[in-house]
């Protein structure tokens, strides 16, 4: 970023200095006779109108420069918050899923234990129905596989 400013004002520097170079010149452009005397002060004044001109321009490229410096600098600054919220935003979402995540771990466990010790006070309170209905269970499964 600063190398690119650097680089506009040095461009704009050097821009100036050849408009006061070429300003001095046209004044020398036949000083020998006295009509180009007469002249010579409306050279000047061309020179100092070519100036003038020129800081005008080079004030004007300046504001321009600083502008556009000023415009990107906040878009970088707008980048970077939204970047942060959207980082932010997505560790919230993060730890909420972790934590029902958990939480639903926790359930199942809590159901899969009720279920197995229910299971278990059904089979010590009927043991040959729980057998039949084990083998019953067992012959149905193995007409499914078979028949695939």
């Amino acid at each position: 970023m600063a190398d690119t400013k650097d680089q506009g004002r040095s461009t704009i520097d050097n821009a100036t200095e050849r408009g006061r170079n070429v300003t001095p010149n046209s004044g020398n452009m036949g000083s020998g006779t006295q009509t180009n005397r007469g002249m010579g002060g409306s050279m000047d004044g061309a020179a100092g109108a070519a100036t003038g001109i020129t800081d005008t321009v080079r004030q004007t490229a300046e504001t321009a420069y600083n502008a556009a410096t000023d415009f990107v600098s906040g878009a970088k600054d707008k980048i970077t918050n939204l970047t942060s919220d959207a980082g932010n935003m997505a560790q919230q979402a993060t730890d909420r899923v972790q934590e029902w995540a958990g939480d639903a771990y926790q359930c199942t466990t809590e159901t899969m234990k009720n279920f197995g010790g229910e299971v278990t006070g059904i089979v010590k309170r009927y043991p040959i129905q729980s057998v039949l209905v084990g083998f019953g269970i067992g012959l149905l499964i193995g007409r499914t596989v078979r028949s695939t």
